[in-house]
């Protein structure tokens, strides 16, 4: 399911020393919130991956899998009511044209909710 334009809106794009870095707004209204968790929502860690793909694959402007995750930290809960923006900054390494890693950080000043290491490679269709 594509999350972007729906569960989260881009708002704002800039390049940076060591990556990019995207400022994105959550919809605290979206349906995955109703059921995790009413009156208190979370956004879920596969949601806050899928995020960090869909922006890649913006980034590079090709369709990607996720091959492996290599590390994950959820460090704190995004709650969208009390953090509608957070900023995810998404360092890239292409080691060909085919295999992409990816660092990225999410937080919101200095509150940092995860940081993740992944690798992508492109997506093929038969």
């Amino acid at each position: 399911m594509k999350l972007k334009d729906n569960f989260f809106l881009v708002k704002s794009f800039s390049k940076t020393e060591t990556g990019l870095e995207y400022t994105i707004e959550l919809n605290p209204e979206h349906f995955v919130y109703q059921a995790h968790f009413p009156e208190n929502p979370i956004t879920p860690g596969v949601c806050i991956i899928q995020i960090i793909k869909e922006l890649t694959i913006e980034t590079l402007n090709r369709n990607l899998f996720l091959k492996k995750i290599h590390n994950v930290k959820f460090l704190y809960v995004i709650n969208p009511l009390e953090n509608k923006e957070v900023v995810c900054s998404i360092s890239l390494i292409s080691e060909d044209d085919s295999t992409h890693k990816v660092s990225a950080v999410v937080n919101h000043g200095d509150q940092l909710f995860a940081k993740l290491s992944l690798l992508f490679i492109n997506q093929k269709y038969h």
